[in-house]
Order: structure tokens, then sequence, then C-alpha cells
């Protein structure tokens, strides 16, 4: 099949359209973490519920404090949970701590070191404050509301939670959300030569068979991305290992296998997609990443989506930033792509052929100039897993791009 080879772009935005949005799941709020919220929240109460003080002091009315310092009568206080019930009268004051309620007839706070306690001259039971800085009215009072009121929107579908958003539903009274269900994503790698990482070679004299590396990154970097993967053991090169592996998957939403996407004889993966209505496209413009195959796979349970990516690690690796996270996005309602930033390159590099390239470097932050260098790493071989795992940005060479010099802004994708 030498069909052209297709963008970078329109692979996106096919493997975007193909994606079905996950349906919505009620999780606790201590479950909620990373999750993506899939509705609008808004305030079910009101933050503040009433004025509050927001220092330790004294809650006095500003009339009082025409000429300081003044000895007001301390008549109670009102503590965070436990409000002073009632109103407070001319010439009196009350004790106030951070986050308790304000008394009715209260509109100053006076901190506490701008005080000092006496007994009452009147009754020898009863305590005094004398007020030595008259303060300003509202000064150190938190308004009901100021936070938010009752149905303001507290946090917009789409949202990826965190720490803090989780904090705000939390005050605005909620416990659970509605969030999207995690994607369910079987993903597994096929060749004679792996092995699961553990396991001893065959054969030491002569070793041949190499750790199935892939997977396991994968399926960290789905999980990295919001989904959830299931693994599959490593997959030989022959057609009942394959069929047999494909058997077992009940239930998934998306299926990554990785090797057999090439035109070898061992090549099974996109042998079988080959001339099917299942196959959407097969090789892609891109390095590292041409053999990339999308299109739809039969299961236990029918046709899911699916994903070959290249044997090759890197390839792997660099697909998965692409196109497995634009497949994630897109299932979890989010807007899909990464957006690149500008970094100055930091040395020259030749003119480039017909297809996207995604070059391993290494940013690094120029405080002279105020802005971030790349320069690739010196090999760009897509069988070096060591590089591209310490590697922390992409350099996106169009393609047909001219030869470009050290200086030039270049399209960066931050990997750390």
């Amino acid at each position: 099949m030498n069909t052209p080879l297709i963008s970078v772009r329109d692979a996106v935005s096919r493997i975007i359209d193909a994606m079905p949005v996950m349906a919505g799941e009620r999780v606790n709020l201590y479950q909620a973490n990373g999750r993506i919220l899939a509705e609008d929240m808004y305030a079910l109460l009101t933050n503040p519920p009433a004025d509050q003080s927001a220092m330790d002091g004294f809650a006095v009315n500003h009339h009082d404090l025409a000429e300081t310092p003044v000895t007001l009568s301390l008549i109670g206080e009102s503590a965070a949970g436990h409000p002073w019930p009632h109103a407070l009268a001319s010439g009196t004051a009350i004790r106030i701590s951070t986050g308790a309620n304000l008394p009715d007839g209260a509109d100053t706070i006076i901190i506490q070191e701008n005080t000092r306690m006496t007994a009452d001259p009147d009754n020898a039971d009863l305590m005094s404050v004398v007020i030595m800085d008259n303060g300003k009215p509202g000064r150190f009072i938190r308004r009901k509301g100021q936070d938010f009121h009752k149905g303001d929107l507290l946090v917009s579908a789409g949202t990826k939670l965190d720490g803090r958003m989780i904090g705000l539903l939390a005050a605005g009274g909620h416990h659970t959300l509605i969030t999207r269900k995690k994607p369910v994503i079987v993903v597994g790698s096929t060749g004679s030569e792996l092995i699961e990482p553990g396991q001893q070679p065959v054969d030491a004299a002569h070793p041949a068979q190499i750790m199935s590396s892939n997977t396991v990154m994968i399926a960290n970097m789905i999980t990295d991305m919001g989904g959830h993967a299931i693994t599959l053991p490593p997959i030989a090169d022959q057609n009942d290992a394959l069929e047999a592996a494909l058997s077992g998957i009940t239930d998934a939403d998306l299926l990554i296998l990785t090797g057999g996407a090439s035109v070898g004889r061992h090549d099974l993966v996109s042998a079988r997609m080959k001339n099917k209505d299942t196959l959407d496209f097969w090789r892609i413009a891109m390095r590292p990443g041409k053999p990339m195959i999308f299109g739809q796979m039969d299961i236990a349970s029918g046709l899911i989506p699916f994903l070959g990516l290249p044997g090759n690690p890197v390839s792997s690796g660099v697909c998965t930033l692409i196109f497995v996270r634009a497949a994630i996005d897109a299932m979890l309602g989010l807007s899909t792509g990464i957006t690149p930033r500008k970094a100055v390159l930091g040395m020259t590099v030749p003119e480039n052929d017909e297809r996207e390239e995604y070059m391993r470097g290494m940013i690094s932050h120029d405080v002279k100039i105020g802005q971030d260098i790349f320069t690739p790493l010196p090999s760009q071989d897509s069988g070096k897993l060591m590089d591209f795992a310490h590697a922390n940005a992409l350099m996106i060479r169009p393609a047909h791009a001219m030869a470009m010099n050290a200086g030039d802004l270049v399209d960066v994708i931050r990997l750390k």
C-alpha cells in the first residue's frame, strides 16, 4: 500500500474526530485530583456566611472611639463557630477571634496589640478593655459573600482539577463531583524479541531478547494524561499470538499496540489492517513515527479505536506525546493539541525533507537575553531511549524547512 504520507495535523484531526467523549461519573472530592470536571459547578452557599473578623482583637462601634484612649466594658466573646448572640451596645466591646462572626452593632475591629486589659472600675468582677487606637470602620472585617455568593460559578466544565480547585469546591458546599470517566486504554507491544522487565533472557550467551520498555513507558504516560492503562504481556510475531491477545480484550475505549507497524514480513499489525474498511490511515509525514497506523480493531466486544505505534522506543514515545495525548484529550472533552512555545536555536541545523521532525534536545534559560535556548542532541536516532528520557524538550522542524542558524526562533514542546 503506497498511499501518500499524511501530515501530523491531518492525523491529529482524524484521531480527534473518531474519539468518543467519555460519560460522567460521580467521585468524592478526595478522589477528584487530576480529574476533568464534566459540568459547571456553582456555589451551594455563601462564603463567608456572615461578616467576620480577619484578626484577633476586639469588636467595637466606631462611634465609641471619637477620643482615644477610651475604656469600654468587655461584655463577652465571639469565637469561630460560636458567635456572640446579642447586639453590641454603646460603650461596650467583645473579644473576637479570627473567623468569628461580627455581632450586630459592631463595625470596627481593634487588633489585640492596640489594646490593654483593665479591671472595670465600677465592678471588680468585670473587665474592661482600653482602646488606644481609633481604628477605621470596616478594617479587618471580611464581609459576607466577600469570596463568593450562593449561585456563583466556581469552576467551569472541562477544568483539570487540582488541590486548589477542589478546596474551592469544598468551600462552596460540594462533597462529590461529576467528572469525566477515565478512558480505559489497553497497551501492548509486539515482537518475538521482547521479554517482560525483570525476566532473564533465554540464552544469556547469545542475547537476542530485549526488555519490553514501550508498554510500561506508554502506560505511565497515559496515567499522566488522565487515562487508565491496562497492559498486555509481550505479543510474539505470530498470527495466533496476536489474535489470542486481541480476543482477550473485552472492554476498552482505545487499543494501542507498538511494533509490527512497518513493512517487514514480521509486521503483522500493519498486515492485518491493510485493505480493511477499518483502516483510517497508515504512515505519517513525521520523524520519528512515520509507520503509525490508525483505524479500528476487532476485539471481543466489537470495533474500538486503534493506534499502531512504531516499535522503536523514541518513535513510540513521541507518537504517544502527540497522538495518544490528542486522543485522551478528545475523550475527556478537552481542547486538544499541544501548544508549542518559542525558543532560540542554539546551533545550526540542516534543511529538512518532506517529514515534520520532532528533534530531541535540551532547553536552558539565558538570563542575559531573557529567552530559552534550545540545543538539539547530537544524535536523533529513534532507538536511543536514553536520549529521549533525559531530553527536556522537542523542537518541531516543519516539513521542507530551510536550513536554520543559531539564533533563529523555533517552536518547542517542553517535556519537563
